[in-house]
């Protein structure tokens, strides 16, 4: 017999309206969700370096402090320089995990056994750091890895390695012909101060391209593409946050430093640094040589220091500028009329 449907009335319509209760419920929570979670991943998106990214790269040994949030990078900068030029020193690109125990290390080590020579790398830093910075955000790379000059050079331009590399960023000669400088007998543009921050910049913003990870492209910068390369081909490589094996010993103490050196340079005074005097970049007049022509007669026609074209000239390996290939002299200002007289004699005689 079949059962009477009178039984199950109520029933079916309390199922159906509860089922209904419960689809709006979900429907309202989908809705909601659209809303809510777009802005989330929008505000999680920020180009910033992952402040767990160094966890990776400590030392065997190293033991990792599980709080390594990061240190806010937004340094005030100044509204004018000495000279009353304005100009922006940082950008909120970079976070630093400042408590990890192997930047913590070598942070201790700035403010003590190598506080001197940090000290002196900062007073020199004045005169470069403007300009820099402006060159490596100019080209889409942070403005803090300027910080990489303070470990490869300390700003000593003329500084060279056992391995052949030199100036300010410590380039090797064939990475820099890579990046378009002129490296020979005659001009080596490393030396440059303006001329090798935008080969830097070039590689820098080369590796981060290949690693999407400015702390790899770091590590790159000093070990080379490839053993970083085999390392990230090991790992899994996410939104710039290092998974899975470590770096070798040696990148993760670069990198140390590195971080270390970006985060006393963002507040000196915090770790009892004088701030660095910061001031535009030397005025000059470029002019184009393309004859035999010495420094000597040169300060002769206008009028100065031979030591002070050499200052100006930082990329001349020689007293003397090629013929062949041409040379871009700079002048001090004001002296190019004088120059150019005396050259067209000189040149046309």
């Amino acid at each position: 017999m079949a059962p009477d449907s009178s039984l199950y009335g109520p029933h079916a319509a309390g199922s159906e309206a509860s089922f209904r209760g419960l689809f709006v419920k979900l429907t309202a929570l989908i809705l909601l969700s659209q809303v809510i979670f777009p802005f989330a991943a929008k505000a999680g998106s920020e180009n910033v370096e992952n402040p767990g990214a160094l966890a990776s790269l400590s030392l065997p040994g190293d033991s990792l402090n599980a709080d390594i949030s990061p240190a806010n990078l937004t340094r005030p900068a100044p509204a004018q320089w000495a000279d009353g030029t304005a100009a922006v020193l940082w950008r909120n690109r970079i976070q630093i995990p400042i408590h990890d125990p192997l930047v913590r290390r070598y942070i201790r080590f700035y403010e003590g056994e190598g506080r001197v020579t940090f000290s002196v790398a900062l007073a020199k830093a004045g005169k470069f750091l403007p300009e820099m910075t402006e060159i490596l955000e100019s080209r889409g790379v942070p403005g803090q890895l300027v910080s990489i000059v303070f470990v490869e050079s300390g700003f000593r331009g003329t500084c060279e390695s056992c391995r052949g590399a030199g100036g300010y960023w410590q380039l090797l000669p064939a990475t820099a012909r890579r990046m378009g400088l002129r490296v020979n007998r005659w001009v080596d543009e490393r030396f440059d101060p303006i001329k090798s921050t935008k080969a830097a910049a070039k590689y820098l913003k080369e590796l981060h391209e290949r690693y999407n990870s400015w702390l790899l492209a770091v590590a790159a910068y000093n070990a080379g593409p490839g053993p970083i390369s085999c390392v990230a081909a090991r790992c899994r490589v996410k939104d710039g946050m290092l998974y899975g094996r470590r770096l070798p010993a040696y990148s993760a103490v670069y990198v140390a430093k590195v971080l270390a050196a970006m985060d006393i340079l963002r507040d000196p005074e915090k770790y009892g640094f004088e701030d660095p005097h910061l001031r535009r970049p030397t005025a000059y007049d470029p002019v184009l040589v393309t004859t035999h022509l010495s420094l000597q007669r040169v300060a002769q026609w206008i009028d100065v220091p031979v030591s002070r074209l050499k200052e100006l000239n930082p990329s001349l390996r020689r007293d003397t500028m090629p013929s062949s290939s041409g040379f871009a002299l700079r002048l001090p200002p004001g002296t190019r009329e004088k120059f150019d007289l005396a050259y067209e004699v000189y040149s046309g005689r």
